[in-house]
C-alpha cells in the first residue's frame, strides 16, 4: 500500500514538474523575444499571444474572440512594418495608450476605414463607435501601417489567457513557476539524500553478510548474527525490564519443624 501510495505521488510531482517547465519556458521566451524585438511585442515561434482583457471583438465570427482568450497573432517583422498594406475587415494588433496610464497596450481590432493618407481606423466589432473618430474626438489615433505589431488570423485557446496574463506578471511568475520549482528541487534533494542512506545502508548489509557467509560459524549463530545486525541498523534494542515490570518471585522460606504431641 505504502510503495502504490509513493508511486502515485511520484507520478503527480513529475506531471506538475512538466507542466511548470512548460509554462516556464512559454514565459521565458515570450520575456527574452519582446525585448529583442525592441516594442515589447511577445514572439513565441512567429506568434505574438495576446491577453484578451474586454469584449471589444465578442461576436460569432471567423475572427472574433472573447474576453480571458489568448489570441495567436502572426507577427509583423519590424523591418517589414512600414511597407505592410492592409485591407478593409482585416484585424491587426497595435499599440496605444487605451487606458491613460501613459503606457502602451496591446489592442486588436478590425480594420473598418482606409483614410486617404494611408492611416488606418479601427473599431471593435462589439462596439458601438470607431477607435479613431473623423471629426476630431478620437479615442487613439490614426493608426500607420508601422504601428501594427502584428495580424490576427483566427488561431486562439479559449478561456486561458487570463492565466497566461497572470503568470507573466511578477506575483503569477513567482507563485506558479519559481515556487513549484523550488518546492521540486527541495523534494528532489529530499528523495536523493533518502535513496543514498537506503544504498548505503544495503550495502552495509550485504558486507555484512558476506562476513558472516565466511565466518566460522554454525548456521544457527550466523542467522543470529544477522538478526543482531538488522536490529541494530533499526535501533531496536530490547528495552531493559524495569523492577515494576520484572517479575515477582516468590521465595520459599524454610519450613518450621512442627511439634509433636508427646504420647
Amino acid at each position: 500500500m505504502k510503495k502504490n501510495v509513493v508511486k502515485i505521488l511520484n507520478i503527480v510531482v513529475t506531471v506538475l514538474i512538466v507542466l511548470v517547465l512548460i509554462a516556464s519556458a512559454f514565459v521565458l521566451v515570450c520575456t527574452f523575444t519582446s525585448r529583442e524585438e525592441g516594442d515589447g511585442v511577445p514572439n513565441f515561434f512567429g506568434k505574438a499571444p495576446i491577453n484578451v482583457l474586454t469584449d471589444s471583438m465578442k461576436g460569432d465570427g471567423e475572427l472574433n474572440f472573447d474576453k480571458g482568450d489568448l489570441i495567436l497573432c502572426e507577427v509583423v517583422s519590424p523591418d517589414n512594418r512600414v511597407d505592410a498594406k492592409y485591407s478593409e475587415g482585416d484585424v491587426v494588433t497595435f499599440q496605444q495608450d487605451a487606458d491613460g496610464d501613459g503606457y502602451n497596450d496591446y489592442v486588436t481590432h478590425r480594420i473598418y476605414k482606409i483614410n486617404k493618407d494611408g492611416t488606418y481606423q479601427t473599431k471593435g466589432d462589439n462596439n458601438d463607435t470607431y477607435d479613431q473618430d473623423p471629426k476630431g474626438t478620437t479615442v487613439f489615433s490614426n493608426i500607420q501601417a508601422a504601428d501594427v505589431v502584428a495580424v490576427y488570423k483566427g488561431s486562439k485557446i479559449d478561456g486561458i489567457g487570463n492565466f497566461i496574463g497572470y503568470i507573466r506578471s511578477q506575483e503569477g511568475f513567482f507563485l506558479v513557476v519559481l515556487l513549484p520549482m523550488i518546492i521540486f528541487f527541495l523534494y528532489t534533494a529530499v528523495r536523493v539524500v533518502m535513496n543514498a542512506m537506503a544504498y548505503s545502508k544495503e550495502k552495509g548489509f550485504a558486507k555484512a553478510q558476506e562476513a558472516i557467509a565466511n565466518a566460522d560459524l554454525t548456521d544457527e549463530q550466523k542467522q543470529k548474527a544477522i538478526a543482531e545486525y538488522l536490529a541494530a541498523q533499526q535501533g531496536e534494542q530490547e528495552p531493559e525490564q524495569s523492577p515494576a515490570e520484572a517479575p515477582e518471585t516468590i521465595e520459599k522460606q524454610p519450613e518450621e519443624p512442627t511439634e509433636s504431641e508427646d504420647a
